[in-house]
């Protein structure tokens, strides 16, 4: 069975905030680096990190997809060489 978690409706708006505000600025890493230990549990913060964790995971996986259909791409092409005997049918 499933623990519920309870979270606070002044947290959960906090963290939705700073979220969509990470998601207006499209921030690749956090504003303020140095002060992570002051504002660590601070929500407006928090939400900012998810949204740039979510950005970074989503950017590898789009590599990754290239990537693969790149590799792809060149074999299909090797494929169909006709090694100088006329076109390939």
């Amino acid at each position: 069975m499933e623990e519920e978690i309870k979270v606070d409706d002044k947290f959960k708006n906090a963290f939705n905030i700073g979220y969509r505000v990470a998601e207006e600025l499209k921030l690749k890493t956090q504003i303020l680096k140095d002060q992570e230990k002051l504002m660590g549990n601070n929500p407006i913060h928090m939400g900012m990190q998810q949204f740039i964790k979510e950005a970074n995971l989503s950017l590898t996986i789009k590599k990754n997809k290239s990537l693969d259909q790149s590799k792809d791409d060149t074999l299909k092409r090797k494929k169909g060489k006709s090694r100088g005997k006329g076109p390939s049918l």
